[in-house]
């Protein structure tokens, strides 16, 4: 068989698998679309409603986020194979530290956004917020980017690769990092762009970077052949499109948060990462809980354990950026209630988003029980690594819904500017309950040890969650009052 037919006929199993094709549906009923669209008022409306109009968007927009990573894994697992998985996911920590740092500066500024608009004061404040998002994503992409490049050559092998993945694991990470300031940039102003009232305008920008996403995928490394440089160019180039669409939301007359003309503020800078800090942490640790997993699955599975763990990693992801989405949507609704000092409307808010939590981390945990093997053999059908990926993945899944508590509790003292109890449950949760576990468990318990330290991490996080809540009142708990430390 010829290197076109075959690549010809994985095109079109790809093209089946992500659905490219029309297939009428159902249209959405008008009123749920209509409730979207409509204006959205933080003080009178409903707070089903309003989670609706936040979360929906939100997750929708994750989910599409999401893509921008499991659209390179499905097309490089298909053309190049468990070596293309294997250096994506040992490359992705460095891509992920940029991640965290926007999410920290993004989440964090429009979290104070959010009060200083609860509190009534005047809209040039919040401007100058959203210029020191902008600066000082520009100042870390500079710092990523020189000190990638400066040292990739000792970094990658931290990073837990060997000399046969070395050249792709390169191709993939400067090109990639290259266009990086586009993608945090994208991840901020996402988070701005929501909490201006425009949660579907952020969902679309979202969804223009995917869909560009899988046109170039398949153009440079289905039809093109160029590999992991291929895929790293389609990813970068589909960030850079999101972000330009998000960029024309400041000139929108809806537009009611715009850049300030102003230099560095170190005042304004602390309180952004005071609050934003949480999601620095959750989004870096996990990047160095993944170079902590490929160098212990190297050592104990070699490099089949790195591609199945690669794959796991993409199938997780989607499960974590719908808790992101969730507790996305709760952040404008209970920090905007804090500002205006709201209490009972925050308090519904938490039920409300702790119940949605439990059911859809209900319906995870049932589709990974009984399709694990599918969920893997998305991204590579080899059967060594579809047996080492689907068990791992149902262990690794096994604490889903306590993952899902953790996410909301930690979100909702974040959204109300608490950040040392919020701090302390994601440091707990991403590295301090993860590392040790995963030194200890593979020797007392082998393979399945490696897998089992997150879902270990997650509930012990819970459990020091009820501790605290517990500690401070036994009557009326999830109140600010309560949860301040």
């Amino acid at each position: 068989m010829s290197d076109k037919q075959s690549r010809e006929e994985k095109t079109l199993t790809l093209l089946l698998v992500i659905k490219l094709p029309y297939q009428p549906t159902k249209p959405p009923e008008i009123g749920a679309w209509h409730c979207l669209m409509m204006k959205i008022d933080l003080d009178k409306d409903p707070v089903g409603k309003l989670l609706f109009n936040y979360s929906f968007p939100a997750i929708t927009g994750m989910l599409i986020s999401a893509l921008y990573m499991i659209v390179d894994g499905i097309f490089v697992g298909q053309f190049v194979g468990p070596d293309g998985l294997a250096a994506i996911n040992i490359a992705y920590p460095i891509i992920m530290l940029g991640t965290s740092a926007s999410m920290m500066f993004g989440i964090g500024g429009s979290t104070v956004i959010s009060v200083i608009r609860g509190q009534g004061n005047h809209t040039t404040e919040a401007g100058k917020y959203l210029t020191q998002i902008i600066l000082m994503i520009l100042v870390s992409w500079l710092i990523i980017l020189t000190v990638t490049f400066s040292t990739y050559e000792t970094l990658i092998y931290r990073l837990g690769s060997n000399e046969h993945l070395f050249p792709i694991v390169k191709d993939y990470l400067l090109t990639l990092t290259s266009f990086l300031i586009f993608f945090m940039l994208s991840i901020a102003l996402n988070a701005v762009v929501r909490n201006d009232e425009s949660p579907v305008y952020a969902m679309i920008a979202m969804g223009i970077g995917t869909i560009v996403n899988i046109g170039l995928d398949w153009l440079f490394i289905a039809e093109y052949g160029m590999g992991m440089k291929g895929a790293a160019l389609a990813t970068g180039i589909a960030q850079t499109a999101s972000f330009v669409f998000l960029a024309g939301h400041f000139f929108r007359k809806k537009c009611t948060i715009r850049p300030a003309i102003t230099g560095f503020m170190r005042s304004h800078i602390q309180r952004i990462m005071d609050n934003g800090f949480p999601s620095f942490v959750m989004e870096i640790a996990f990047a160095i809980v993944m170079v902590a997993f490929n160098n212990v699955l190297m050592v104990y599975m070699g490099q089949i354990g790195t591609s199945a763990y690669g794959a796991i990693c993409y199938v997780f992801y989607i499960f974590i950026m719908i808790f992101t989405g969730l507790a996305q949507g709760l952040q404008p609704i209970v920090s905007y209630s804090y500002g205006a000092r709201q209490f009972d409307r925050m308090k519904e808010t938490l039920v409300l988003v702790q119940r949605t939590a439990f059911v859809i981390a209900s319906g995870i945990f049932l589709l990974v029980f009984f399709k694990s093997e599918l969920l893997i053999q998305i991204f590579n059908s080899d059967p060594e690594l579809v047996a080492v990926g689907s068990h791992g993945l149902m262990i690794y899944t096994s604490a889903i819904v306590f993952l899902g508590a953790n996410f909301v509790n930690i979100a909702y003292l974040q959204s109300m500017e608490k950040p040392k109890t919020a701090n302390i449950l994601s440091l707990l949760r991403s590295t301090v309950f993860v590392l040790p576990s995963l030194i200890i468990l593979p020797k007392l318990l082998g393979n399945d040890g490696i897998w089992l330290s997150m879902p270990l991490a997650d509930v012990m996080t819970f459990a020091v969650f009820l501790v605290v809540r517990n500690h401070k009142s036994n009557k009326d708990t999830l109140t600010p009052k309560a949860l301040s430390v």
